[in-house]
């Protein structure tokens, strides 16, 4: 007589910079939580897939468990995942046919499983500051996005966007076009540091993420005063609130609930324009959660 398999949860938040992959059992107790490496899986799935799938292993070592059960059959594994590019047509389904360890694998956008997460499932809005920006709103079955079509042409407010803005600024000193700033001083000095190439070519073929990793000096910056890092802080914080504005534009949406969510959301949230948009607050959930709660979804609950 065939034994049943055990039945366990992955949740999994893929954005541009890194993966969230967490295991989970069907009654909500976590076994293990692992971060990897990014998965946009429309700018480049074979890296998505790649981080994906090393993270389960890891997150299966972490819990005492193997791959071998999975390809035994003595262990299924039911994804749900929230993944940036998702909204691309049929990245998602090249990903599930990449991924063969997982018996069932529902895909959305990292933004429906922030949103998701953010309010446990109820209806609500959100706006996504990591490497990019987007915002999305749930109600009942409709959605609504707003922005998160790539950088360099969309992503406003986001940490590449932020870097980008602090290299143009370090460029103009460089040339002349502008007064000289302790952002441009610090900055060239730290791309001096990152490698062999010159601080003012080191932009050129520079990916989302790169642009991103300048964005913690901006903000150590700002924090201490400086007035151009400043700026820019505030720049970004009227886009991401030019985001929320939209979102929220009509009878019914105005009412929801707005997150605010992200590595970036804290920060921008002290330099909130309240009167482009109504002030966010910052959930106490996630994206991750968001995932895990679509892969519950899919087995049915307990």
């Amino acid at each position: 007589m065939k034994n049943t398999p055990q039945t366990l949860l992955v949740g999994i938040d893929g954005g541009a910079s890194k993966t969230v992959l967490r295991l989970v059992t069907p009654k909500g107790r976590t076994l293990s939580e692992v971060r990897g490496g990014p998965a946009n899986i429309a700018s480049d799935t074979a890296q998505a897939v790649n981080s994906i799938r090393a993270a389960c292993q890891e997150a299966l070592a972490q819990a005492g468990l193997s791959a071998d059960m999975v390809t035994s059959g003595a262990l299924r594994l039911v994804a749900g995942a929230g993944l940036a590019g998702a909204e691309v047509s049929g990245c998602a389904a090249r990903v599930r046919a990449l991924c063969p360890e997982f018996a069932e694998m529902a895909i959305r956008t990292d933004a429906f499983t922030s949103c998701l997460g953010a309010h446990e499932g109820r209806d609500g809005a959100i706006v996504a500051v990591g490497t990019g920006t987007v915002g999305f709103a749930l109600r009942g079955e409709e959605t609504r996005r707003v922005g998160g079509w790539g950088f360099p042409q969309s992503d406003e407010g986001g940490g590449a966007w932020i870097g980008l803005v602090a290299i143009r600024h370090m460029l103009k000193v460089a040339d002349g076009r502008r007064s000289t700033s302790r952002l441009a001083r610090r900055l060239r000095a730290h791309l001096a540091r990152e490698g062999e190439k010159d601080p003012l070519t080191w932009s050129v073929g520079a990916t989302a993420a790169e642009f991103a990793s300048v964005t913690p000096l901006v903000v150590a910056l700002a924090q201490e005063g400086e007035d151009v890092s400043g700026r820019i802080l505030d720049a970004a914080a009227r886009e991401v609130a030019e985001i929320g504005r939209a979102l929220l534009a009509g009878a019914q949406w105005e009412a929801l609930p707005l997150g605010l969510v992200g590595g970036l959301a804290e920060t921008l949230l002290s330099r909130w324009p309240e009167e482009m948009c109504g002030l966010p607050f910052l959930p106490s959930a996630h994206a991750i959660d968001g995932a895990v709660a679509m892969a519950r979804s899919v087995v049915g609950n307990p």
